[in-house]
């Protein structure tokens, strides 16, 4: 369910909750089945707590979030939600606390998607290194979340040392994507470290990246 009238350029004149009830309805109508659950800048950590209330079978969560959705809602979340293998956040308060919780509530995820960015969003001050650079999401995946098989980290501040973590901690990794990841130097060494995965994505694409909900990355029933 995705809020077409409340999207990453309309910020005002518009209920971004007007779908609440609806979500609430078809949630209802799974009778306790709901495997797919998709709401783009409109869920709130209540709508996520009754989702929680009548499915515990979820196995793909997406969520494009506007800042109504606090960290502790999505680890409650990913604790009750056990089977999920797919999560694409865009926009979302993550850290290495939330991630290593995620990580380790949801043992059978196979694709996950943490988008922070616009695409037209330029590079902080290179000399305020502190800023620019963060390994914290990194870390935490590469710590939790070892069966991974696809990643995609658009616009995160993650350096190579956390890149690194992550393909020494994500050995059945197959597809990943750090576009717009600045800090991120792919040498000579680090290119031989990615060689061995299926796709690669590493750069910055002429096209505007639009956030689209749903996900790049299918990983099927395996």
């Amino acid at each position: 369910m995705i809020n077409h009238g409340y999207g990453p350029y309309d910020y005002y004149d518009f209920d971004p909750f007007l779908l609440i009830d609806p979500a609430r309805i078809a949630i209802d109508r799974s009778g306790g089945h709901l495997e797919e659950f998709t709401a783009a800048y409109f869920a709130d950590d209540n709508l996520l707590r009754y989702l929680c209330d009548r499915t515990s079978v979820l196995k793909k969560l997406s969520l494009i979030i506007r800042g109504q959705l606090s960290a502790e809602a999505i680890a409650e979340t990913a604790k009750r939600q056990p089977l999920l293998k797919e999560i694409q956040i865009t926009f979302g308060p993550f850290s290495k606390k939330l991630t290593e919780i995620v990580g380790t509530a949801c043992p059978h995820l196979k694709s996950f998607i943490l988008n922070n960015t616009r695409y037209n969003m330029l590079p902080l001050d290179p000399e305020n290194e502190e800023e620019i650079s963060n390994d914290d999401e990194a870390l935490g995946i590469a710590t939790t979340m070892h069966q991974l098989r696809h990643l995609q980290l658009i616009g995160n501040r993650l350096t190579n040392e956390g890149l690194t973590a992550i393909l020494d901690g994500c050995p059945h990794l197959e597809t990943l994507d750090i576009s717009r990841c600045f800090n991120v130097n792919i040498d000579d060494d680090m290119y031989a470290r990615c060689a061995r995965l299926k796709t690669f994505r590493f750069d910055y694409p002429d096209y505007e990246f639009d956030h689209d909900i749903d996900s790049d990355f299918d990983v099927g029933d395996d």
